[in-house]
């Protein structure tokens, strides 16, 4: 025997959702803009497939309303909010069905996520191209998003460049009489940074003969 929805009535507890009725009995309570979605009328087939498709567009809709509301806080790449979305609840499939929609709504640009955490990044101090990869990876961006983000914020800049004005700067903190040590700490930090270790050197030798 079919099973067919028999009524869809306004929800008492929520005016913004409805309750479908199957063969004159309650089944479940859906939100109008699923029931648009889903071109749920009356005289429909109610089956598994129409409970799972209802299912998965209500948990859709949960969890877009989680990510806009985490959205507006502040700027997220896809792959950190689809991970947050996860971690909050969501299955991995309706987490990936989520951000998709909401890039595709323009809700998420990688790209230009990737740029305003480089630019804010070098704002506090430049930084090497490995570094600034390694760092973008964290926030889970795709690795040829990264590449391009980072080529166009550091342009035709060369490593050494960066590095001359990392190792300038911090050799005016540092006061120290012991150039070994000051030489340790100095080529230390910019290979954190990122920067491969002759380059450092490179740089610690200008920033030295700059101070001397």
């Amino acid at each position: 025997m079919t099973h067919l929805i028999t009524s869809i009535e306004p929800s008492e507890k929520d005016p913004n959702a409805r309750d479908i009725y199957v063969q004159g009995k309650f089944a479940m309570t859906v939100p109008c803009a699923t029931i648009e979605e889903l071109q749920l009328t009356v005289e429909q087939a109610w089956d598994d497939a129409a409970t799972n498709a209802i299912e998965t567009a209500c948990a859709i809709a949960s969890a877009r309303q989680i990510a806009l509301d985490l959205i507006t806080r502040r700027t997220w790449g896809s792959g950190e909010l689809r991970s947050r979305l996860v971690k909050r609840g969501s299955t991995q499939s309706v987490a990936e069905e989520t951000v998709e929609q909401l890039v595709e709504d323009g809700w998420l640009d990688d790209h230009a996520f990737a740029r305003a955490l480089i630019r804010q990044w070098l704002r506090k101090e430049p930084a090497g191209r490995r570094w600034l990869a390694h760092k973008l990876r964290e926030k889970e961006v795709d690795p040829n998003t990264a590449k391009r983000a980072i080529d166009e914020e550091l342009g035709e800049q060369s490593e050494q460049y960066a590095a001359d004005l990392f190792a300038a700067t911090r050799f005016a903190k540092i006061s120290s009489d012991d150039e070994g040590a000051t030489r340790k700490k100095i080529v230390s930090a910019l290979t954190r940074k990122g920067f491969a270790i002759d380059v450092a050197a490179e740089a610690f030798r200008k920033a030295q003969e700059a101070h001397s």
